[in-house]
């Protein structure tokens, strides 16, 4: 069987998404070994929107005054994250497509995986449901905690499958942190029982403190390398990956590659005679849709974002802002037909969002137009 590269970094914000396009291009390019990543951060708090998301979700004011890191991922769809030297170490498999799996099955087999490697080491109701959740089945009929997360990104050929798993829990004075600096829609906790991060989460030192770590992240490690198609071999970066990271961090530190996707931008470049609205939808993930409307009616130019998962890439939520623009706000069978015609196409995958997820919050929007002057998110 062939051996899957193990790698170990203890990463910042600039080269989390270094590593991701350094590994997926090596590996698009047959330079690079299949690999599986674990890795750490280096900040006390570190705050990560995901490809797709909207700047505007860190308020970078209020991080900089609490002394936050932050920054943008670069491959794997899915939304904010937050992380904490080892309180949440990650797992992150980039192997080339072999056509096997779904978007959607990879992030549960990803999930399971961890889940898995989670029960083993005795945390005997760790369970993954499905849409990227690791959760803790309580006892009772009480809600059901978030243990970890899956997820993938899919480019130039290359899945990136990520697991993780939060292994230590954040203090209060953390989660005011937290919840000055994200500023998340109300829309978000609409199907939970709690409207914060914190009422959600858990963490394994809580439920299982004598748990070793270590040995839950090497069971994760070899079920990950073998969804990768692989037995994992413990590696390091050649001399090239470290260049090309290097070369890579400027780009991704850089505020251009944090503001890829920003509805304020788009607010603020409007017109004197448009309208805009942003509008937030929870179907099974969240969807964002920030519009520019002329005064006739019709999309100048739009937004989508969110936390949903996508492939390939960003081209995706990009194929949808295009097919949207130019089509009448109010006319809802146009609206369908121009996101369906990118959920027909043969390469686009939007794993638990149907095309109507994707118009519900267009609806919203026409009761929201304001003038650019007058747009507030107060």
């Amino acid at each position: 069987m062939p051996q899957i590269r193990t790698l170990e970094a203890t990463v910042a914000a600039d080269t989390y998404p270094a590593i991701e396009r350094t590994l997926i291009d090596g590996i698009s390019g047959g330079e690079s070994e299949p690999t599986v990543m674990q890795w750490t951060f280096d900040d006390d708090l570190f705050l990560e929107l995901g490809p797709v998301e909207d700047a505007a979700l860190i308020d970078r004011d209020r991080a900089e005054a609490h002394g936050v890191s932050y920054g943008r991922r670069y491959n794997v769809s899915g939304g904010t994250g937050f992380f904490r030297q080892d309180h949440t170490p990650v797992l992150y498999a980039f192997f080339p497509d072999r056509g096997e799996h779904t978007m959607a099955e990879y992030i549960d087999l990803a999930g399971e995986a961890m889940a898995g490697a989670l029960r083993d080491a005795g945390v005997e109701n760790a369970t993954y449901r499905d849409g990227g959740d690791v959760e803790l089945v309580p006892e009772d009929d009480g809600q059901l905690l978030k243990i970890g997360v899956s997820g993938a990104g899919y480019q130039d050929g290359v899945w990136g499958v990520f697991a993780n798993v939060i292994y230590r829990s954040y203090g209060p004075d953390e989660f005011e942190i937290i919840n000055d600096v994200m500023r998340l829609p109300k829309e978000k906790f609409e199907d939970k029982e709690t409207d914060s991060v914190e009422g959600r989460m858990t963490s394994v030192t809580e439920v299982a403190p004598d748990l070793e770590l270590a040995a839950v992240l090497d069971a994760a490690t070899e079920r990950l390398a073998d969804i990768a198609g692989g037995t994992p071999e413990p590696g390091s970066f050649t001399e090239e990956e470290e260049a090309a990271v290097e070369s890579h961090r400027q780009a991704f530190g850089d505020s251009e590659w944090f503001e890829h996707y920003s509805t304020t931008e788009l607010i603020e470049s409007a017109g004197p005679d448009d309208r805009v609205a942003e509008v937030a939808y929870k179907g099974r993930k969240l969807i964002k849709a920030s519009v520019c409307v002329n005064a006739d009616g019709t999309i100048d130019r739009m937004q989508f974002t969110g936390d949903m998962y996508h492939r390939p890439g960003f081209d995706t939520i990009d194929r949808l802002n295009e097919a949207v623009a130019g089509t009448e706000l109010a006319d809802d069978d146009a609206l369908r037909a121009a996101v369906e015609s990118v959920y027909q196409q043969e390469d686009v995958e939007i794993p638990w969002l149907p095309p109507e997820d994707f118009v519900q919050p267009l609806r919203r929007a026409r009761d929201n137009l304001v003038p650019a002057s007058e747009f507030s998110r107060e």
